[in-house]
C-alpha cells in the first residue's frame, strides 16, 4: 500500500466512512485504471497510477499527452497506451501542466524513447533542469502527511522543447484542437489545456476523495490567489469549459467546480 492510500486510509476512517466505500477507495488509489471520455469531438483517455491521473487527448488521428506522471512508472504508462490499443510512438506532444515529480517526470521516458516534443511553462524550468520540486505548502492533513514524502521527490533532469510565455495555439503544434494557457499559481510555469469543451488543469483544484466535486488542492502556496485563478479561468479563459480533468481524482463538472470555490455565473 503506498503513502497515499495509508493516508485515505487514516483520513476516511475518521469520517467513520462505511466499509465497502473505504475499500473501494483504497483500491482506486492503490490501482492502475484507464477510463475513456467523449469531450465534443476528443477522445479523452485517462490512465491512472498511484493516484496520479495522464490524459491523452486523440483527435482527427493526433495524440496529445497531458501529465505522464511520475518517472517510476513510465514504462507502465507506455503499456497501458498499447494494451489501449494506441501506439505510444504517436504521442508526439506532451504538455506538463506544471513540473512536480508526480506530473512531469515521465516525460523524459517519452522524449528520448519516441522522440516526443515536450511542452511545459518557462517558470517551471528550474525544476525540469534540475528534477526537484520546489517548496510545497500543505493546505490540509492530507497534504501534511504527505508533505516530507512529495516534497522530496526527485526525477531524473531534462529541459522542454517548448517553453511557454503566452497563450499557445495547440493545433500548430500537435494537431489537437485546442490552447495552451498560462496561468501560474500552483507553480510559477502552471498551463491549462483547453480543448473543446474540456479544460486540462492538472493541480489547480483536485477532485473529491467521495463523490465528483471539486476540492482545494493538497498543496498550494496561495490559496486566495488560487480561488482568483479559478474564477478567471471559468470566467475569461474558458467560459465554454464543461468539464475539468484534474491531476487527482475527478474529473469535475464546471457546477461543482463553481459551486466549490464560490464563483458567481457569468452575466
Amino acid at each position: 500500500m503506498n503513502s497515499f492510500a495509508r493516508a485515505l486510509l487514516s483520513s476516511l476512517a475518521r469520517r467513520a466512512l462505511a466499509p465497502g466505500a473505504l475499500f473501494g477507495l483504497l483500491l482506486s488509489a492503490c490501482s492502475s485504471t484507464h477510463q475513456v471520455s467523449a469531450q465534443s469531438g476528443l477522445d479523452v483517455h485517462t490512465f491512472t497510477h498511484d493516484s496520479i491521473n495522464t490524459h491523452l487527448l486523440v483527435a482527427k488521428g493526433a495524440m496529445v499527452m497531458v501529465d505522464p506522471g511520475y518517472e517510476k512508472n513510465a514504462p507502465a504508462l507506455e503499456q497501458d497506451l498499447r494494451d489501449a490499443g494506441l501506439d505510444p510512438a504517436l504521442v508526439k506532444t506532451i504538455v506538463l501542466t506544471h513540473g512536480h515529480a508526480d506530473h512531469a517526470g515521465a516525460a523524459r521516458h517519452f522524449q528520448s524513447r519516441f522522440q516526443a516534443r515536450v511542452v511545459a511553462g518557462q517558470g517551471d524550468e528550474g525544476m525540469l533542469s534540475t528534477g526537484k520540486n520546489e517548496p510545497l505548502c500543505p493546505t490540509g492533513f492530507l497534504g501534511r502527511w504527505r508533505h516530507a514524502e512529495d516534497e522530496g521527490a526527485t526525477y531524473t533532469p531534462f529541459h522542454a522543447d517548448i517553453a511557454v510565455t503566452e497563450p499557445l495555439d495547440l493545433a500548430s503544434i500537435s494537431g489537437v484542437p485546442g490552447r495552451i494557457v498560462p496561468l501560474p499559481g500552483h507553480t510559477r510555469g502552471s498551463l491549462v489545456v483547453l480543448a473543446g469543451d474540456a479544460a486540462f488543469v492538472g493541480d489547480l483544484f483536485r477532485g473529491s476523495l467521495v463523490g465528483s466535486g471539486a476540492e482545494t488542492h493538497l498543496f498550494m502556496c496561495d490559496v486566495e490567489g488560487n480561488k482568483r485563478d479559478i474564477a478567471r479561468l471559468l470566467g475569461e479563459l474558458g467560459p465554454g469549459a464543461k468539464r475539468f480533468f484534474v491531476g487527482h481524482f475527478g474529473p469535475v463538472a464546471r457546477e461543482d467546480v463553481a459551486d466549490f470555490f464560490e464563483v458567481p455565473p457569468r452575466e
